[in-house]
């Protein structure tokens, strides 16, 4: 009957407005301060005065600090408090007990400050026999480390009212290494006994590793089925003479037990073919714990994968003899499927943006490792510091999903300087802010200069172009450049070009993702030496217009620092006058860089790059600018900056069409992010196309340094030249940063 009703929303409908109203009184002042125990210089170290408001939590914080700092000189049972603020009296108490002394003597292999990291006293704020027996093994376990296996610690005390005195003498003894490794009652080959254990035959011995290898040992049987091996001893065999220790290990191998079959029950709604693949123990496998265990996590995952998220999975083993049957008993529970989405904390970030990396649908049967998808796809953003994603309680077979996000600062100030071999001086400017209008629409605007060049980059990326998951991006280039001869600093030309290049991109998988770009360029060429000229293009201002399709493959692990994967690439760059271009040329360019992590902290990289252009339409060269030049710090190292290829009159490079380049590495970590590349680097630069000759490729060897940093490994490279000319130096010094590819 309420024919008249009238409803109005709120603003926010889902926010309210709190009111708390809080009465305060008259704050405490402090009228007087007493130490009543314990040093009274510890008063100075009160930041609260009297005639201050009594603050509680700056008190304590203080009283903490005092703590720390008796700690700090030993006194390892100092103890404050308790405080008594009463009648506006502040009353503190203070028991700081004995100092403890602590000296090492007789270490000479390992210092005293290494050895002083052992001592748990400090940690434990206590001093008893039991703290001293683990300051003496943590110290032995430092000499057993370093090889010195019969070093001895002796601890001595000594008190009086102050002072605790604890002195450690040390005997270190001789260094030792493993002459021999031995076995007795193997039926294994002894190398592989031997692969599976941290002592090795020539390292020093360490007698803390027994135990690790025994253990080691066994779990190496116990996966190849036996079950019932036995490491009767390890015996251990010191020669004086030669400071060596042989090591027989005895054992009693026993039967191996082998899978006789494998039954599964209670299986409904996943066909048997798939879970026994998923399974992946067959009859006659060794009998193995851990595989089993493994196993029975593959059926559980496959289980929730399909919605069954209380699946439960338990193994019944049966032995007899050698031979153990496995049955697989599967209780599957009700299926589980995905209900309403919830999503919190953005403020700033557009619901879409975040519904649109998700990867599950309302309906759809319930899966735990959707959701660790998405919240990588949300944290690849960069919106967002922190993401929790969160499934509720089950209702009715559904499960909605809460997504609780904090978001970050969307904007960024960078900038940084260095110096480099050719360039000298140079530095950059970045202000960047990626969440525009909430949609995580991302521009940026960067200015970069060196004693060559100024460039300045204004980008805009809209990740989700016409709403389909097709990243566009939109450049504008203002540069002026400088090429110079790395010697003399004469400049070869110089140019000035005003550029704007649109596109599109279209990742296919996870690792494959195609490009396409139109670029447009107005380039002003001058101070050009008569040598490098080639055409009229070389000396005037000139439109490029130009479409480029590419496209990449990256599987790396790190695109900074690679250990695995493949990085390659082709890319066409064509002109025409239909996209109202001035010059007419075809552009092709390829690259194919591989990583192979030989063994930990050694590297093999290995490069190959090629270009090839032609003209057409009445363009017989190419302008300067699109010409290929090789040598430097990134291509043919000890050579200098451009210097291979084609030279004019006076040996200033003029570039050219084709280029081969090919580059090997090998890299080596030392530790403490410093490392050393041995490489070997190859390539050359020809006129024509048809001028491309093998035979002519230029070759150099070389060393190089590297310091790893956020950004890349700091490099320094010294190229020598292996087919050096007459009138070549015999190479040249690189530095810059990153790696060379």
């Amino acid at each position: 009957s309420f024919i008249n009703l009238k409803i109005e929303r709120t603003k926010v409908p889902s926010r309210v407005n709190l009111r708390i109203q809080i009465q305060t009184g008259e704050p405490e002042r402090i009228k007087k301060i007493i130490i009543s125990e314990g040093p009274q210089e510890i008063k100075k170290d009160i930041s609260l005065s009297e005639g201050d408001i009594y603050d509680k939590l700056e008190l304590e914080k203080d009283l903490q600090k005092i703590k720390a700092k008796y700690i700090k000189d030993g006194y390892v049972k100092a103890n404050i408090g308790p405080y008594i603020f009463k009648d506006s009296t502040l009353n503190i108490s203070f028991y700081p007990n004995k100092q403890l002394r602590i000296s090492i003597e007789g270490n000479s292999v390992i210092s005293k400050k290494e050895l002083l990291k052992k001592m748990p006293f400090f940690e434990a704020e206590d001093f008893n026999n039991s703290l001293i027996e683990e300051a003496v093994n943590g110290m032995l376990s430092l000499y057993f480390a370093k090889g010195y296996p019969f070093a001895q610690i002796a601890p001595v005390i000594s008190a009086n009212n102050e002072l605790i005195n604890l002195n450690l003498f040390v005997f270190e003894g001789k260094k030792v290494k493993i002459r021999k490794i031995s076995f007795e009652g193997i039926s294994l080959p002894e190398k592989r006994l031997k692969e599976a254990m941290s002592l090795k035959e020539g390292n020093i011995y360490n007698p803390n590793l027994l135990d690790t290898d025994r253990e080691a040992i066994e779990e190496f049987y116990h996966a190849l089925g036996y079950l019932s091996i036995n490491i009767k001893n390890f015996r251990t065999k010191y020669n004086e003479k030669s400071n060596e220790m042989d090591i027989k290990i005895k054992i009693n191998e026993g039967l191996k037990t082998e899978i006789a079959g494998i039954n599964i029950k209670g299986l409904l709604s996943i066909s048997e073919e798939d879970l026994r693949k998923v399974i992946g123990i067959k009859s006659g496998d060794p009998y193995n714990e851990v595989d089993i265990s493994d196993a029975r996590y593959r059926v559980i995952q496959l289980y929730n994968s399909q919605g069954f998220s209380d699946v439960i999975v338990s193994i019944r083993r049966e032995f007899e003899g050698e031979k153990a049957l496995l049955t697989f008993e599967i209780k599957e529970g009700g299926k589980t499927y995905f209900g309403k989405t919830i999503v919190r904390g953005n403020y700033r970030t557009r619901y879409e943006v975040i519904k649109r990396e998700s990867v599950h649908y309302e309906g759809v049967p319930f899966d735990y490792s959707l959701l660790a998808k998405e919240r990588q796809h949300l944290y690849k953003l960069g919106l967002f510091k922190d993401i929790e994603i969160e499934p509720l309680n089950k209702y009715d077979h559904m499960k909605d999903v809460l997504i609780n996000v904090e978001e970050g600062n969307a904007g960024a100030i960078e900038f940084g300087f260095g110096y480099a071999d050719y360039e000298r001086f140079r530095g950059f400017l970045d202000l960047s802010y990626r969440n525009f209008w909430g949609l995580n629409r991302q521009s940026s605007a960067r200015f970069e200069i060196s004693s060559l060049d100024r460039r300045y980059i204004i980008q805009y990326l809209d990740p989700w172009f016409l709403n389909k998951h097709i990243p566009f991006r939109f450049f504008l280039l203002y540069e002026d450049r400088k090429e110079v001869n790395i010697d003399t600093r004469e400049t070869r030309y110089r140019l000035t070009r005003y550029g704007a290049t649109a596109g599109i991109e279209k990742k296919l998988n996870d690792r494959l993702n195609t490009e396409l770009y139109y670029e447009f360029s107005n380039v002003d060429t001058f101070d050009v030496q008569p040598d490098v000229i080639l055409s009229r293009e070389d000396t005037e201002t000139l439109v490029i217009s130009s479409i480029r399709p590419g496209l990449v493959y990256d599987s790396r692990d790190n695109p900074i620092d690679p250990k695995e994967g493949i990085f390659s690439g082709i890319s066409l760059k064509l002109t025409s006058p239909l996209l109202l271009s001035e010059t007419n040329f075809l552009k092709l360019l390829f690259h194919g860089s591989t990583y192979h992590q030989i063994f930990k902290g050694l590297v093999l990289a290995l490069s190959l790059r090629g270009g090839l252009a032609w003209g057409y339409h009445g363009t017989d060269e190419l302008p300067i600018v699109e010409r290929f030049f090789l040598g430097g710090r990134s291509t043919v190292r000890g050579y200098e900056q451009d210097a291979l290829g084609p030279k004019g009159s006076d040996g200033n490079p003029t570039g050219g069409n084709a280029f081969i380049l090919g580059n090997f590495e090998l890299r080596s970590s030392l530790g403490k992010g410093i490392g050393i590349v041995a490489f070997l680097d190859s390539g050359n630069v020809w006129h024509k196309v048809q001028d491309t000759e093998f035979g002519s490729l230029k070759y150099t060897a070389g060393l190089g340094l590297r310091y790893n940093t956020p950004v890349g490994p700091i490099r320094i490279d010294y190229g020598h030249k292996l087919k050096r000319e007459k009138g070549e130096s015999s190479g040249e010094l690189h530095f810059s940063i990153g790696h060379a590819f």
